[in-house]
Formats: C-alpha cells, structure tokens, sequence
C-alpha cells in the first residue's frame, strides 16, 4: 500500500484529480467557519494544498499548516498557495501522519481528505492527532466510500455542483467509483481495520456517518475539565 504519490505523478494528481474535489473542499471550508474554530488547523495528506487554501480564504483567524510525506507535494502546495494569494497564511511541510513534528495539544483542529485509506498503521497515526491536539479539539478526517451507490455518488457530485467538474460523464464515473482507490468500504471504518484502530486509540469519542459518496469520521479530545 503506498502512503505517498511518487513523482511525476504528484504533478498528475495536481493537474488534474486533485482540482476535481475544490468544491468539496470549500464546502469543508465552510463548515469550518460555521463552527467559528479558532487556533491552529492542521492537514494531515494536504497533497498540493488546495483545501488549507479554501480554508485560509475564508477564515483569515486561524493558523493553517499542512503536511505530506511527498516533498514535491509540498513543493506544490506552497506554489498553488502563492498563485491564490496566501501563500502567507500556510505553513507547508513534509512530515508523516505518525510523526507531524507539532508540539503535544499544539493543534485545535486536525482535517484529513482521502489520506486515512492509505495508513499502513491507522492506530498510530491516531494517536499522534491524539497527542497533537488541543484540550477539546477535534479531528475531522474524510474519506470515499466504495459502497456508495449509484443514487448516492450522483446526490454527492449534483449537491456540490461538481458535474461540470468530472473527468468522465456522470453515469459512468458512477459505475467506476467502486473501483477506484478513493477508500474503503463503509464497514472498515466502523469494524474494520481503521475501526478497530480508532476503539484501540486514545481517542474516547468517536462519531462516524455515511454523507453521499464520503464516510466522515469526527474524533474529539476530551477536555481536563470536562
């Protein structure tokens, strides 16, 4: 299983699977400033940098970095910041979701999209946002489902208005979406590895939804003083 993308296809990815997520990418954006999240925000598997991006847009409060383990990723990211105008609103670095190189409950929120299918050791990985994040943060890691159906892709793709966005036509990008490497099947996250991984870790508090095409897994870290 590869944790990285490997050059040249870093300069693939960024040309042209990584654009096709942008609006997902706001809508997370969004959320976030909804909940009025505050501090520091970390992406774990930024790629090239496009959802620290949508999220230094719209939330000009916050301190936003992102890591990868692929240092022409980062390379990436911090051009794609630059050419959007905040490139000094971002931190980017090389570093593994097993050792991001933050100081213990540095971070108040943690995001991850379409990385955590791709830990060899989930358990790991968890217990280091454990580490990382503030008293009462929160880490918010998405991922695609393989399970979606056909009627749930479509809901997912005309919600965000990524139609005009696909490589392929709608109908048949819903019968490819199964095979695809974009996840799991819903039942890893909650019984499987990656659920097995999230009841042996640290974190105590877990909510794990179905949304379209996506699976959302939201953990929290207990405050001191709750």
């Amino acid at each position: 299983m590869l944790e990285k993308i490997p050059w040249p296809f870093t300069r693939l990815y960024d040309k042209y699977p990584n654009r096709i997520f942008v609006k997902w990418f706001k809508r997370i954006a969004e959320n976030i400033k909804d909940r009025k999240i505050s501090g520091n925000i970390l992406d774990l598997g930024t790629g090239p940098g496009r959802l620290p991006i949508e999220i230094a847009k719209q939330i000009h409060s916050v301190q936003i970095f992102g890591i990868d383990l692929s240092e022409d990723m980062i390379k990436i990211a911090r051009k794609n910041a630059e050419k959007e105008g905040v490139g000094d609103r971002i931190k980017f670095k090389v570093a593994s979701a097993y050792n991001t190189g933050f100081e213990n409950n540095s971070i108040d929120l943690v995001v991850s999209t379409g990385m955590i299918h791709h830990l060899k050791d989930p358990l790991l990985a968890f217990n280091e946002i454990y580490r990382i994040l503030s008293d009462g943060g929160e880490a918010w890691l998405y991922d695609g489902r393989k399970d979606a159906t056909k009627a749930e892709f479509e809901e997912t793709v005309k919600s965000l208005g990524m139609e005009e966005d696909l490589p392929l036509p709608l109908q048949m990008m819903e019968t490819i979406w199964p095979w695809m490497h974009v996840g799991c099947k819903s039942e890893v996250y909650r019984t499987g590895k990656i659920g097995r991984a999230i009841k042996e870790s640290l974190f105590k508090n877990c909510c794990i939804r179905e949304e379209g095409a996506y699976i959302q897994i939201k953990l929290r870290k207990y405050s001191r003083a709750a």
